[in-house]
Parts: structure tokens; sequence; C-alpha cells
């Protein structure tokens, strides 16, 4: 019995005696925790203001220029990496066109609906900037059914980014708008009896809008 203890207890020590047997042990790698889920898509809802716009008629020279009005925002956004994010964005404005005496005014909504992206310019700090941009197309549609038109558009700006908490942050955006008008156009024609009738014969050349947004973003 004591032989048989004695088999049993000596490779234990020697174990224990052997450099290293103890700091190997202790030394032994702990599974790393996987991160944290990142979300994938974030939701955005803006207010802010539009600014500027007109065009220029063809038949008199004089502009039509847009006022200045609130306008309302959305962005669906799909993460791309740790800095760039794919961007749906749709915003929306109603304004009126005011000219000289020879042009009535007339009420319009300016729509956009742009594909595009955001890139993160720091990711240093806590407010983070970015630049955002997109294509897609502007709709023009005045209060009379059937006179909507839409034409080809682009979109370049900067943001902020506050997080406020994993999920939610509060954006803050810039973005200059352009939209493409052909040459000697016509915009806002319907068709009867008569003929053709459009609202404004415009000369070629581009609606620039600048907007101002606020926002609050959930990203999921």
């Amino acid at each position: 019995m004591r032989a048989g203890l004695t088999y049993r207890v000596v490779p234990v020590l020697l174990a224990a005696a052997t450099p290293g047997f103890a700091t190997a042990h202790a030394a032994d790698p702990q599974p790393t925790p996987p991160p944290p889920d990142r979300p994938g898509f974030e939701v955005a809802a803006f207010g802010g203001f539009s600014l500027g716009g007109s065009f220029t008629l063809n038949n008199t020279g004089p502009r039509v220029d847009a006022g200045d009005h609130g306008s309302l925002a959305l962005a669906l956004d799909a993460q791309a990496d740790d800095l760039s994010q794919y961007e749906l964005f749709y915003s929306r404005e109603s304004t009126t066109l005011r000219g000289d005496s020879t042009f009535a005014p007339l009420g319009v909504t300016v729509e956009y609906l742009h594909v595009g992206g955001t890139l993160v310019l720091d990711d240093s700090s806590r407010v983070k900037p970015y630049l955002l941009g997109g294509l897609g197309i502007t709709r023009f549609s005045p209060p009379a059914p059937g006179l909507e038109d839409t034409r080809f558009s682009a979109s370049l700006g900067l943001g902020l980014r506050v997080p406020v908490g994993r999920q939610l942050s509060l954006r803050l955006e810039a973005r200059g708008l352009v939209t493409l008008i052909s040459a000697d156009t016509a915009l806002f024609c319907r068709s009867d009896q008569t003929g053709l009738l459009c609202q404004i014969h415009a000369h070629g050349s581009t609606f620039l809008q600048g907007e101002a947004l606020a926002g609050v973003a959930y990203a999921f």
C-alpha cells in the first residue's frame, strides 16, 4: 500500500518541481470575449431650412426665385465599414416661386431623393465630422395635378455626429444641392384642347439650393 502511494505522489512532485510548470498553467490564455455587435442600420429624421433656388425665364429674361422655407428630411443608412455608410436620403420643402410683376407667384413643392453615403473625417474625437454626398432626382410639384416635373440632381455637404448613447446620436448637416435644367426647357406643362400649356419656360442652367438640417438618428 505504501509503495502504491509513493507511485502516485512522486510524479506529482516531479511535475510541480519542473521549471515553468506553474507559470505555464497560470499563463494559459483566457478566451477573448467577442466584440459587441455593431449596429448595421441607422434611421434619422431632420428638420431644417432650405435656401436659394431660381430659374431664368427665356421669354422675358428675368429670374424666378424660390423663397426660403422650412424643410423636412429622412435618411436611412447602412454600415459599410467603421468609417463609412451607404445612405438613402429624402428631403421635402414647400416654397413659392416669385418673379417680377409679369410673373404670378406659383407655389411648388420641391423633393429630393438621393442615393449616396457618408464618410467620417476624424474618428479620434467624440464629435465626429463627416463628408456626405449623393446622386438622384429632384421633383417639382405645383398645386395643380399633372404638372410635376422631375430632373437629375446631386448633393454634397458636411455633417457632425454627436453620440448621446450607444444607439442614439444627434446629427447636424449642411448640404448643397444642384439640379440640372436643360437648355430652353419648359416646366409644369399640361396638354388640353388648346394645346400644350407650360407655366415656366426656363433657360438652361442649374437650380441651386442650400439646406441646413438638424436631426436625431437611431442605430439598430
